[in-house]
């Protein structure tokens, strides 16, 4: 969301567009920031994801009419957000991303598992860390003997540390690789507990790299002091518990996250099974996930391949030639992901989109209105929210002209009859 929000507008059904319209508006307000700010949400970044205070409002207006103990899905959860508001309203909730390391992050941040299991996560990354301190120490007298790398399976060594060659100094290395061993070390006794502890580490990565940002890959070296990956790290987990504490004090089931294609919701759900859906679709052209996850998913070792042939709508699909065949891809892949939702929605059930115009091939990308050329007569667009988002650059505001550049909120119902 801009710093400086647009206009807003909405139609449809009065109530609902309303409900659409302030869902916006709360990711800019006071609250927004204080929903930002609360339970989990601010463990780990991860780029565009769903303002919280937006998806506290959707999951409200989406699972409030339904009955307790129905099923709230978010096919594309990312790291979480949905899952972590329905969690907090007390729903029964089920996440689905096809990138492994959003897989993790969306686990952590709802691991409301029993408190003597969150002591036993803060208690062991302290160790941990105290354990790294010392080594680095030890290292330190002892000379600095070169990086001990680790050899995550099925992870050519050679290849992976010219992957990351050049972007952690020399010492934050060894550090962090000194730290991942011994979450491996953990993983041999209580794989569920290191992967927790994994998501840690993945939220410090960035902040002790060369690189500048999730998004921005240009390399900008940084100093960082001697033995602060190991505290960044605790100080990581225990803002993660705290979270979690605050979370698992309200009533409700922890959520399911599986790493699945949206497109294949139908193999974990019943046909009508699903009571309502709250989800941000990909936006055309705009993001590469898999690349820019990459320096995550090459240090922890986390395999991608599947995640990287099968996103949906990612920049790179629309670089160079066969600009048409990517657009057509793109509506196919959306009407996909519809259909999907279609079927598995029950009767009356409702799903709520958060999608955005977007320029893909040079052309523009109208996010509502490849949404509404998806839909059969089994869905019904029945309210629809919109922000008006500043063009950037000459192109954006050659391509949107006079229509500008809108991010949408869509609540589609599902058919009784048909």
């Amino acid at each position: 969301m801009p710093s400086a929000p647009g206009r807003i507008g909405n139609d449809g059904e009065r109530d609902l567009a309303r409900e659409l319209a302030g869902a916006l508006a709360d990711a800019g307000h006071g609250r927004g920031r204080d929903v930002a700010d609360s339970v989990t949400h601010p463990v780990h970044t991860y780029p565009a994801r769903m303002h919280p205070a937006t998806a506290r409002r959707l999951v409200e207006v989406v699972a409030g009419p339904t009955r307790a103990g129905a099923l709230l899905v978010d096919p594309f959860c990312g790291s979480g957000t949905t899952l972590v508001e329905a969690r907090f309203f007390g729903v029964r909730a089920l996440g689905l991303d096809l990138s492994p390391l959003a897989v993790l992050i969306a686990r952590a941040k709802t691991w409301t598992v029993s408190p003597t299991r969150r002591r036993a996560l803060r208690e062991t990354a302290h160790h941990l860390a105290g354990e790294a301190l010392a080594a680095g120490k030890q290292a330190r007298r002892s000379g600095q003997g070169p990086t001990t790398e680790r050899r995550p399976v099925g992870f050519d060594p050679n290849a992976r540390n010219r992957r990351l060659s050049g972007w952690f100094a020399p010492h934050v290395r060894r550090e962090l690789e000194d730290l991942a061993a011994r979450i491996d070390e953990v993983r041999s006794r209580d794989a569920e507990l290191a992967d927790v502890l994994t998501v840690g580490l993945s939220a410090i990565l960035i902040k002790v790299s060369n690189r500048a940002s999730d998004t921005d890959p240009t390399k900008m070296p940084r100093t960082i002091a001697r033995g602060n990956v190991a505290r960044l790290f605790a100080r990581r987990i225990d803002l993660l518990c705290a979270g979690l504490d605050d979370l698992g004090a309200r009533r409700g089931p922890q959520p399911e996250v599986v790493q699945s294609d949206a497109r294949k919701l139908g193999d974990l759900v019943p046909a009508g099974g699903v009571a309502g859906i709250v989800t941000s679709p990909p936006y055309a052209g705009t993001y590469d996930y898999a690349e820019q996850q990459r320096l995550r998913f090459d240090f922890l070792g986390l395999h991608h391949r599947e995640f990287h042939d099968g996103e949906i709508g990612a920049r790179r699909g629309f670089a160079g030639g066969g600009a048409r065949d990517a657009v057509a891809r793109w509506r196919s892949d959306l009407a996909a992901v519809i259909d999907a939702m279609a079927t598995a929605l029950a009767p009356g059930g409702r799903a709520a989109l958060v999608i955005g115009d977007s320029i893909a091939a040079g052309r523009a990308m109208w996010a509502d209105d490849d949404v509404r050329a998806s839909l059969d007569d089994r869905l019904a667009l029945v309210a629809w929210a919109w922000q008006e988002r500043p063009a950037l650059g000459a192109t954006e505001k050659r391509v949107f002209q006079d229509r500008g550049k809108r991010e949408h909120i869509l609540l589609l119902e599902r058919s009784r009859g048909a």
